[in-house]
């Protein structure tokens, strides 16, 4: 296995050096799996009970998915499949939006919960509270990039 996995990295970098376009990367679906919780920010403990590996299992998976990517590590291995397009936007967002959005989420829940009303009202609700979350981020978006913004 570990000539393998040398010899797979070897083709990467020679790839690499004589700028021939690596061919798409075929994911097995526990790697995939793998690849999108790092995405989300799914820490190595959730990823492992979610995938039910043991931790050299969940070591080896890593080295491969890795290997796949021509990557030494987590970061780079979501960074890489975003720009290379195995992954979309909606699997990859900064942290800064995921917490903002988990924490408006949980602010919100209970106005659903408490809501007995007919499905449509239902709807309606779901959707100013879509409105205001979309308000929230653009607001946070337009501070973390003024310029951007025109201030």
């Amino acid at each position: 296995m570990i000539f393998s996995n040398a010899k797979g990295l070897l083709t990467i970098l020679i790839m690499k050096v004589k700028n021939i376009p690596a061919p798409p990367v075929a994911f097995t679906p526990k790697e995939n799996t793998l690849l999108k919780s790092i995405a989300l920010g799914l820490g190595c403990e959730d990823i492992r009970k979610l995938l039910d590996l043991n931790d050299e299992a969940y070591a080896v998976l890593c080295e491969d998915l890795f290997m796949k990517l021509g990557v030494s590590n987590h970061y780079t291995a979501v960074n890489t499949a975003f720009k290379k397009k195995y992954i979309d936007r909606k699997e990859f967002c900064s942290e800064d939006i995921k917490s903002i959005a988990l924490k408006f989420a949980h602010d919100r829940v209970e106005k659903l919960k408490q809501s007995d009303q007919d499905s449509k009202y239902l709807l309606w609700n779901l959707y100013d509270i879509l409105l205001e979350f979309h308000l929230k981020l653009e607001n946070y978006t337009d501070k973390k990039n003024p310029t951007e913004a025109g201030l």
